[in-house]
């Protein structure tokens, strides 16, 4: 069984989206690893990007993905680390966009969000945005997938080499979802603002 450490960072001041994101990776990674931040720069282990953009830590064999948002002046971002490739995502929970669900969602996935009018369209969406992170390909250039939701909540997806988990933080407001290299069990832990949020073992569907 493997784990993901999940990372949540909030910030109503003036830092940019960006370096929200790269503070929630190293706590993500600190917390992973139990090693402080000063000990992994003594390592040598340096956060860099692709040039597909997608973020990795050189010198260390453990994935991150980092996303970010913001919803009434103040910023958030979410990292995410699994030993293994890794996509997260995170968006208002309330947001609905048939516009964006039309051109870019299946029509299963489409009915979905229809019967699920409040939730149902984060839900889908940031499921296919942390898949595209997954990948490293992004949204133009990701194979062809699709999402479904079962009546417990299970996550299935068309690529069977995947694992998909989804859930909110806090209160609601904000839909995580995030995709990792195929498990049976993965032990997750998510950390709002240093303290834990959540823990919980995740079977895959």
């Amino acid at each position: 069984m493997k784990r993901v450490v999940i990372w949540l960072k909030t910030d109503r001041q003036d830092a940019t989206l960006s370096e929200l994101g790269r503070q929630a990776a190293w706590e993500a990674l600190c917390s992973f690893t139990g090693e402080t931040r000063e000990e992994l720069d003594q390592s040598g282990i340096v956060l860099k990007k692709h040039p597909n953009g997608k973020p990795f830590f050189e010198g260390s064999h453990i994935g991150v993905s980092i996303s970010h948002t913001s919803k009434t002046k103040k910023a958030v971002a979410v990292a995410a680390i699994y030993e293994g490739e890794v996509g997260v995502d995170i968006e208002d929970a309330l947001r609905e966009s048939w516009k964006v669900a039309k051109r870019m969602f299946s029509q299963q996935e489409q009915d979905w969000v229809r019967e699920h009018e409040d939730i149902g369209f984060a839900r889908i969406w940031t499921l296919r945005e942390s898949y595209a992170k997954w990948t490293g390909l992004g949204l133009a250039k990701m194979p062809a997938v699709e999402f479904w939701i079962e009546e417990n909540g299970d996550i299935r997806c068309s690529d069977t080499g995947c694992s998909a988990f989804s859930f909110c933080v806090p209160d609601e407001e904000w839909r995580i979802s995030c995709i990792t290299d195929r498990q049976d069990r993965v032990e997750m832990e998510v950390f709002l603002e240093g303290k834990i949020f959540l823990k919980k073992y995740w079977k895959n569907a």
